[in-house]
């Protein structure tokens, strides 16, 4: 076997641009692909029964990639309060696979495009604060658990002081109902911060523990004198535990903040890429074929459950066992030691963040959030009418909806830590796939993006949909020509002007009666203060929890919201009519696939 064999892989920058390949080699146009290009290709050597001809199915497959959106909006990227950033270069790579079982194989096409979305100054471009409430583990070697404890307490120790401050403002104005509540609220805040700085010995967490006994004392005593309408008693309780409250917060501060530049220890390096040109999301389309090994055989579909795609997503590249054989499927290196991503991505095994989604007659918007939120989990399927679940298992990728001759599954979502290659430690991030089928092929789309919720005060990233992919099948004379009508193919859509921005994602001040051109958001999930449950944000920290979610009307001039918007229903386009088509031509189409649009 030729064990340098390597996968067809392109860019294309522009419209305009060469196409060039890389050291990746375009494979032959008869389809006889080395079988090295297989993962757990020495297991194979055995195998001599080619069963191609008795395959039920395809076993043919095109690429596809998201719309990277309308061009004018590539042109006009800023406008101050408004940033429009569109996707990067794409990249197409071959990506063959396979079926074995009972002495037969099926060799199967395979494709993946991909592309990073970058973005300049994102942090001076805000006038947000950093939110020194999550922690990176920066040596790999597993997180600093004081600090770790600390920025928990710290978001905890600012919800306590909201309830603080409602409590005071209550006793001023003689509000017993009101006062009660707030008190309520926090002397449980006092006992949960208690609780949490037991797991730690460090010497600010042993100061702080030793306060929280005597704050919890003044909150009962402050709620007796309330009972007792001793209103001057109660005041004198909640200004002696304001005291020690704000010391606290000062204490914790300086300990994770060290030098007093704003950022916590250890996040420097991080918010100093984010500055300058960082990657903070990719997006990526899988295309294998709709195959099925013959008397009753295993049908690929079937073995590539969403736990095993997530496998494939999630975890170290390259890994010694990558490249085993798992039952009847044999993917690709580029899947099985999960090199479909140029970022690494991690479980985020500490915890810090879950999702959270809100959903409004099938509009839904999705956001990191607080695992203090009882409604967020560590993962959520998200159907594609808008029902919000957390499965228990993931081995099925649930009802799909079919329309148009694309049947969609459910969305799944659930946070990571991403390290693109040049990042200097992982970030926070909201991954994302679902799968869709078209033209006898399957389609596993996904991808990432930064959570900005977890780095900035104030601020949310949120993944919105508005229903199913608008998922467009595109000719080679297509390409050619740019002839794809995506508006009319988004007709069916409540707003189908948002399928303009395809995967380019938008960073936005939010305005709620502002929506420009009313395409930003959907339509049932434009307000941040909903009637009923938590808005997106309220779900961020503890602390906006405590708040009820902030300036969610943005009516407060010294706090400005801002959006980091990503879509779950950006347009896919589809190769189609190219199964005769050689590899070297599919390629240079995938690659020019994305900008197919007049």
């Amino acid at each position: 076997m030729d064990a340098n064999s390597q996968p067809t892989t392109g860019t294309a920058d522009s419209p305009q641009s060469t196409l060039h390949t890389t050291r990746r080699r375009v494979l032959a146009a008869s389809g006889a692909v080395a079988l090295s290009g297989l993962a757990g290709c020495a297991a194979l050597d055995g195998v001599l029964n080619r069963a191609a001809d008795a395959a039920l199915g395809t076993t043919s497959a095109s690429p596809a990639a998201f719309y990277s959106g309308d061009p004018a909006l590539w042109a006009d990227q800023s406008d101050g309060e408004r940033q429009h950033l569109p996707s990067g270069a794409t990249e197409v790579r071959y990506v063959p696979a396979g079926l074995r079982a009972r002495g037969q194989r099926v060799d199967l096409d395979g494709w993946i495009t991909s592309t990073t979305t970058r973005a300049q100054n994102h942090n001076s471009s805000r006038s947000n604060r950093t939110q020194p409430i999550w922690v990176p583990d920066l040596d790999g070697d597993g997180y600093d658990d004081a600090a770790r404890t600390l920025a928990t307490v710290l978001d905890m120790e600012r919800a306590l002081s909201i309830h603080l401050d409602s409590a005071i403002a209550a006793v001023d104005a003689r509000s017993a109902a009101e006062a009660t509540a707030s008190l309520d609220s926090f002397v449980e805040w006092v006992t949960e911060v208690r609780g949490t700085l037991d797991r730690c010995g460090s010497e600010v967490c042993v100061t702080v523990r030793e306060h929280a006994d005597g704050r919890r004392d003044l909150g009962r005593s402050a709620r007796d004198a309330v009972a007792a309408a001793e209103w001057e008693e109660a005041a004198s309780s909640l200004r002696e535990a304001r005291e020690i409250v704000d010391s606290d917060l000062k204490l914790i501060g300086g300990d994770l903040d060290s030098d007093g530049d704003g950022l916590g220890d250890g996040t420097e390096d991080l918010y100093a890429y984010l500055d300058g040109d960082g990657t903070i999301g990719e997006r990526f389309v899988v295309s294998l074929p709709d195959a099925r090994l013959p008397n009753d055989g295993p049908a690929l579909a079937d073995e590539l459950t969403p736990r095993r795609v997530l496998d494939y997503l999630i975890g170290e590249q390259g890994d010694d066992r990558c490249g085993e054989i798992d039952g009847p499927v044999v993917v690709h290196r580029d899947l099985a030691c999960r090199n479909l991503l140029t970022a690494t991505l991690a479980e985020e095994t500490e915890k810090q963040r879950h999702v959270f989604a809100t959903a409004e007659e099938g509009s839904v918007v999705v956001t990191g959030a607080c695992p203090a939120v009882e409604e967020s989990h560590e993962l959520l399927r998200i159907s594609t009418d808008g029902r919000i679940e957390a499965p228990r298992t993931l081995g099925s990728w649930g009802d799909e909806r079919t329309q148009g001759g694309v049947a969609a599954s459910a969305t799944f979502v659930c946070p990571v830590l991403a390290t693109p290659p040049d990042c200097p430690s992982p970030m926070p991030a909201l991954l994302y796939v679902r799968r869709l089928s078209h033209d006898d092929q399957y389609l596993y789309a996904g991808g990432w993006l930064l959570d900005d919720g977890a780095l900035y005060e104030d601020s949310a990233t949120l993944l919105v949909a508005d229903g199913p992919n608008v998922l467009a099948g595109v000719t080679r004379s297509d390409i050619e020509e740019g002839g794809t009508d995506l508006e009319s193919l988004a007709t069916r859509r409540k707003r189908p002007g948002r399928a303009k921005y395809g995967d380019i994602v938008l960073r936005k001040a939010f305005a709620p009666d502002e929506d420009d051109d009313g395409d930003t958001l959907p339509t049932n999930v434009r307000s941040a203060c909903p009637s009923e449950g938590h808005s997106y944000w309220a779900v961020q920290s503890r602390a906006a929890l405590a708040d009820g979610g902030g300036d969610c009307d943005d009516q407060d001039p010294d706090i400005h919201p801002v959006c980091v918007i990503g879509t779950l229903d950006a347009p896919v386009l589809h190769l189609v009519d190219a199964d005769a088509a050689s590899n070297d031509v599919k390629f240079k189409a995938g690659a020019e696939l994305s900008k197919a649009v007049n």
